[in-house]
């Protein structure tokens, strides 16, 4: 009878008391967040640069919620569960950096030149200044994973350094009220999203041929 109950106990523990080992891997998710992230900013770019009508801007809106945003949340995820601090911190920024913008221009805008029109306070200006805020911290943000991008590869960094003028590119447009720096950011902002295209690409590659074919130039 004990040596039923001593067998029981045994089996019970290595049942509940010890992990289950994981069979199925969790394939790479970056190269859907790069290439959701640089599509998003390959279409506000075209827009600022004006090489678009700028009429059609308002398209950007829901593409920068569903695909810029919601993908690189959930990639973040993801990258949390992969143990990937790198690709959850940085999906995990800009994917509410895309969901944020998204807002500015369908509430914020109305609401700070509503309350900027009853504190008898210049609209315009409460406006730049919430974007220069915003813009500038995005900017700091990116400097961070631009120094811990270092070790990764040049196409990486490369993204992370014409994303970093960009936005001080756009920021000092906003301020200012300078067309012609937001139409500068617009040109960056498409560079950096034609590397970033480049970049998910090689990826997809390397998983689908088994070997790296688009070079990324690694930096380790």
């Amino acid at each position: 009878m004990t040596s039923v109950v001593q067998h029981d106990s045994l089996i019970r523990e290595q049942t509940f008391d010890q992990p289950a080992e994981r069979t199925v891997p969790i394939a790479d998710p970056g190269a859907w967040a790069i290439l959701a992230f640089s599509a998003t900013s390959l279409m506000l770019g075209l827009y600022n640069g004006n090489f678009v009508n700028p009429a059609g801007a308002a398209l950007v809106i829901p593409v920068a919620f569903f695909f810029g945003g919601a993908i690189q949340i959930i990639v973040a995820v993801l990258e949390v569960v992969r143990g990937n601090v790198f690709g959850a911190v940085v999906f995990g920024s800009f994917g509410p950096f895309w969901v944020i913008y998204g807002f500015i221009q369908t509430t914020f805008e109305e609401k700070v030149v509503e309350a900027a029109t009853k504190a008898n306070v210049d609209p315009t200006a409460a406006v730049s200044s919430g974007l220069t805020v915003f813009l500038a911290m995005f900017a700091v943000l990116t400097f961070v994973f631009l120094v811990s991008a270092l070790r990764t590869d040049a196409v990486l960094v490369s993204v992370l350094v014409l994303l970093l003028a960009a936005l001080v590119l756009l920021m000092i447009g906003v301020h200012s009220g300078s067309k012609g720096f937001v139409q500068a950011s617009g040109y960056v902002t498409v560079v950096f999203a034609v590397l970033g295209l480049y970049r998910g690409t090689a990826d997809i590659m390397t998983a689908t041929y088994g070997r790296q074919v688009l070079p990324v130039f690694k930096l380790s």
